[in-house]
């Protein structure tokens, strides 16, 4: 397996599908919003498809017009800040990854297009932001939503200066978009809602096929 060889210093982490599986709580509430907007349930598949990408998205890429967007997105979030945002797991491996990558030195951030106040509350319920030295989210009013808007945020805040110093890491596609919209690389991993295929045609550098291939980058 290639390794790091100290070339990367910083590394961005999605949340949904690469630190956590967020799926139960996700699908069970967008289809909660489906059903308070009088819209059908949505089958699996496509609920599949909308872990990853910000929900305005996703919910205008499944034929909502702007209006139910924002009504749907507001029933989600309702209804997730009371019982959809711990229905929610964290993977197998990943506390000792994020221990094993903090203790060589490498600086861990967040990036994922979860709302801030989602995302800290999920990274300190599950005893995560330890690792960290910053969380990047997307903020409530979409003003920053898109995975490179967050990206951009964190070397803002960090102070990055030399982006080949940065590996972003995360299971879809929008990871990898976002990280070369930055020119940044991207590592793909498997265990989450993306596939090989996904990650490769979007361009991804490296695959790891679990959260022990990610240390031994690093070792």
């Amino acid at each position: 397996m290639e390794t790091n060889n100290g070339k990367y210093k910083y590394v961005l982490f999605d949340l949904d599908g690469t630190l956590t599986n967020s799926e139960g709580g996700i699908k069970r509430c967008i289809n909660y919003a489906m059903k308070m907007i009088g819209k059908p349930l949505l089958s699996d598949e496509v609920l599949n498809s909308m872990i990853g990408p910000p929900f305005v998205v996703s919910m205008k890429a499944i034929g909502l017009t702007e209006d139910e967007t924002a009504k749907a997105i507001a029933h989600y979030r309702s209804q997730y800040a009371v019982d959809g945002w711990n229905d929610n797991v964290v993977y197998d491996g990943i506390k000792e990854m994020l221990y094993s990558l903090q203790s060589k030195g490498l600086k861990l951030s967040l990036a994922t297009s979860k709302p801030m106040r989602f995302a800290e509350k999920i990274m300190d319920y599950f005893d995560l932001s330890k690792y960290f030295v910053f969380l990047g989210a997307a903020d409530t009013d979409n003003k920053r939503g898109s995975k490179i808007e967050v990206i951009e945020y964190v070397f803002e805040n960090l102070k990055i200066s030399d982006r080949s110093e940065v590996l972003m890491v995360g299971d879809r596609k929008y990871d990898v978009e976002g990280a070369n919209l930055a020119g940044i690389d991207c590592a793909g991993v498997l265990w989450g809602f993306g596939d090989r295929e996904e990650l490769t045609n979007a361009g991804a550098k490296y695959i790891f096929d679990t959260p022990k291939d990610v240390t031994d980058f690093f070792c």
